[in-house]
């Protein structure tokens, strides 16, 4: 980890600052060989996923609603949400920061624990990364890195599958409407946006129990997300609306659509053979304390289709189906 620009307001050196970042952190994971001190992290020899993820102020939060600690626990669980999608144990995060010169201290040691409370949480080491002073907002970039055992992607899904979901959807969506609105979110809402699940261990029983091996997490929305899997086997995946469960806490006026396309909720997207899942559904239920729900099945053609509506992956409607940087 290194410091590219100098900043007038440090405490300390370029090594100081870094070292602050490091500080209270537990020794390295089992499967890291060489962790921070050195120009780069050397681990040992696995099968390894790699998946990066940026936050940044003002496109994927507000200050004036979350505390900075909050901003750096959700920055690294969205990015071990993608090592979940993988079925992925995460092993390696890499922090790379940069931060406004204006009281970047304060926000230094505020984004400090939340990362470190993250890393934690999913038992993996804080490895290394980067710090920059900026002009502009607070920017994040999270590299984490995972062990997988079993290869498991958006592709492979046929005709006669079934799509299922962990968890309820929209809550998070649903807290930034009620924040864009003036007003202050249930601590559930909140915490559907503050808080992004850990699902590496879901993912891993579905894999080893129930054979799972299409997987994506609910970054961009149900239907953007699922389209993505549908694109990357060449099939049609069909929702159905009335099966999505919803969090319970939102407005029934936008819970629908919020729970199709609101995004960030970062629970499990999973595709299985027909059958499969519904005599374990009570078990992991009971193991995990987690909804396991059907959504939807796999048939021929391509893109995605709400039931009852044209399955046309050129449609408007199907192009655009959930969060997209881009877009808003």
């Amino acid at each position: 980890m290194k410091d590219r620009n100098s900043n007038p307001e440090s405490a300390g050196t370029e090594s100081d600052l870094i070292a602050r970042i490091l500080t209270g952190m537990d020794g390295l994971n089992s499967r890291i060989l060489l962790g921070a001190g050195d120009d780069a992290a050397v681990f040992r020899n696995r099968q390894t996923a790699i998946s990066t993820d940026l936050t940044i102020e003002d496109v994927h939060f507000n200050r004036n609603w979350i505390s900075l600690h909050e901003v750096g626990f959700r920055a690294v669980m969205s990015a071990i949400s993608d090592l979940a999608a993988m079925a992925a144990d995460p092993f390696g995060v890499l922090i790379s920061l940069a931060l406004p010169k204006k009281g970047y201290n304060v926000i230094l040691e505020g984004l400090r624990g939340g990362i470190h409370e993250a890393v934690r949480k999913v038992g993996a080491s804080l490895i290394g990364g980067d710090l920059s002073s900026s002009p502009g907002p607070i920017v994040i970039d999270v590299t984490v890195l995972g062990e997988t055992r079993d290869l498991v992607t958006r592709t492979g899904i046929s005709s006669g599958d079934e799509v299922w979901v962990t968890g309820v959807l929209g809550g998070s969506a649903g807290a930034v409407k009620i924040w864009l609105d003036g007003g202050d979110p249930s601590t559930e809402l909140r915490n559907a946006f503050t808080r992004p699940p850990f699902r590496v261990p879901e993912a891993r029983w579905l894999v080893e129990n129930a054979g799972v091996r299409t997987m994506i997490d609910i970054s961009d929305g149900l239907l953007r997300d699922a389209g993505h899997m549908a694109d990357a086997s060449d099939v049609c995946i069909v929702i159905e609306p009335k099966k999505i469960p919803l969090h319970p806490d939102l407005d029934p006026d936008i819970a629908l659509r919020f729970g199709m396309s609101g995004g960030e909720d970062y629970e499990l997207c999973l595709v299985s053979k027909k059958g499969i899942l519904n005599p374990l559904v009570e078990i992991f239920e009971e193991k995990f304390g987690l909804g396991l729900t059907r959504v939807g099945y796999v048939e021929e053609g391509s893109g995605i289709e709400i039931k009852g509506k044209e399955c046309n992956p050129e449609s408007p409607s199907n192009r655009i189906l959930g969060f997209d940087h881009f877009l808003v």
